[in-house]
């Protein structure tokens, strides 16, 4: 009859002891996020300047008066505009460029997997010898 709590005891101990060496990995969780920004900017040039003018071998008649057609290019590091005909001139250019930002995010999560071993200062009454106080390995079934 002595041996039976040993024999129980023990058991504990090794089932604890094979739940502990075939713990899980760790699970890694990844979370992706996108964000997409459409911004449109209103870009005006006031004067723009002329970049080159040509003749072209076309003539316009205004009236009694025959002249020749001409193609100016207004060109700048944003734009490029033909404008062609008689004096030729661009007095406003109003760009609305587009801006579009896409913003990628990773989170990655490793979950933290609650221990449910320990080691610890234990005090309590046993009935064979009353009130004790020690150290001792506890294993706990309900994690919260």
């Amino acid at each position: 009859m002595k041996v039976l709590p040993w024999l129980i005891s023990v058991l504990l101990l090794a089932c604890c002891i094979n739940l502990y060496l075939r713990k899980a990995e760790k699970e890694v969780v990844t979370v992706t996020k996108v964000r997409t920004e459409v911004r449109v900017d209103t870009l005006l040039i006031p004067s723009p300047l002329i970049a080159f003018r040509t003749f072209v071998p076309e003539t316009i008649r205004i009236g009694d008066t025959v002249v020749q057609r001409e193609q100016v290019v207004y060109q700048d590091s944003l734009y490029k505009a033909w404008v062609s005909g008689y004096r030729p001139r661009l007095d406003k250019l109003e760009i609305y460029p587009r801006t579009i930002t896409h913003t990628v995010t990773n989170d990655v999560y490793h979950p933290v997997k609650k221990k449910r071993w320990g080691v610890g200062l234990h005090a309590g009454y046993g009935l064979p010898i009353g009130w004790y106080i020690g150290v001792g390995v506890s294993y706990n079934f309900i994690v919260f």
